[in-house]
């Protein structure tokens, strides 16, 4: 006969094939229990749930070994060649005892997967698909900057006066960008992730641009730096001639 947790967890597993994630009050509020029992119901549980900064969703690293369909941006398909390409050249600036924060989006997951997993090291993000791939290295020490959650691009805003972004400092910061444009600056797609991505450029140490040939030219509609921000960019080997100077004019370091 299936207990009461069971019949909890196995309700769960359902209502999560639907969307990416539930938050814990919902999920209380949805059986009649208290929080505390959700969280009893979820700890050193073997059916890949987890409890992440807030919200239960299903526990990538238990039920895949590729978590990248876990993106959920279009984008996620596209120039995957010249990403993973951008994400070891950045990778390879991640040093013992560094604190760096890791964009959300498409290509920075990549670089995540080029950190050697034997490197101690912290890690901010604000991105589930980020925080998936960072709780597998075993020498990393992650913070999760919790919030309001977004499923589009699977982002947490927050929705304090002051949050870990106010406070922390880091010492490499990897931007991720939708648009270039040498008249209308670095841009993305989401208004919600403008807050977050100035913050850590005016507390980092050094930012990193992290951007595919094919986001030069763009311009996106929330707009969150310029090009002169950033202390390095990181591309792949198609960007035109004309960005190559301008970049190189600007003093900033261009790696592909």
């Amino acid at each position: 006969m299936e207990t009461k947790k069971g019949e909890r967890i196995k309700t769960l597993m359902n209502v999560l094939q639907g969307q990416n994630a539930i938050h814990l009050k919902e999920v209380a509020e949805l059986f009649g229990v208290s929080e505390m029992t959700i969280r009893r119901d979820l700890a050193d549980n073997p059916h890949g749930l987890s409890l992440i900064g807030g919200y239960v969703t299903r526990h990538f690293a238990a039920q895949r070994s590729d978590i990248g369909e876990y993106v959920v941006s279009t984008e996620n398909d596209r120039q995957t060649e010249e990403k993973r390409r951008i994400g070891k050249l950045a990778a390879q600036f991640v040093t013992t005892g560094d604190t760096i924060f890791v964009d959300c989006g498409s290509t920075t997951p990549f670089v995540v997967d080029f950190i050697p997993d034997d490197l101690e090291f912290t890690a901010v993000c604000n991105s589930l698909n980020v925080f998936a791939k960072l709780q597998q290295k075993p020498h990393c020490s992650v913070i999760l900057c919790g919030g309001a959650y977004h499923r589009k691009n699977m982002v947490f805003e927050s929705v304090a006066e002051t949050g870990i972004l106010d406070t922390v400092r880091v010492s490499k910061a990897f931007i991720s960008a939708a648009g270039v444009s040498d008249r209308c600056g670095v841009t993305c797609f989401n208004f919600h992730e403008v807050d977050a991505k100035k913050k850590v450029m005016a507390r980092a140490q050094n930012r990193f641009l992290l951007v595919d040939h094919t986001k030069f030219d763009e311009v996106r509609a929330a707009y969150f730096a310029e090009l002169t921000d950033f202390n390095y960019v990181i591309s792949d080997g198609q960007l035109s001639r004309r960005y190559e100077t301008a970049i190189r004019e600007h003093g900033i370091a261009l790696v592909t």
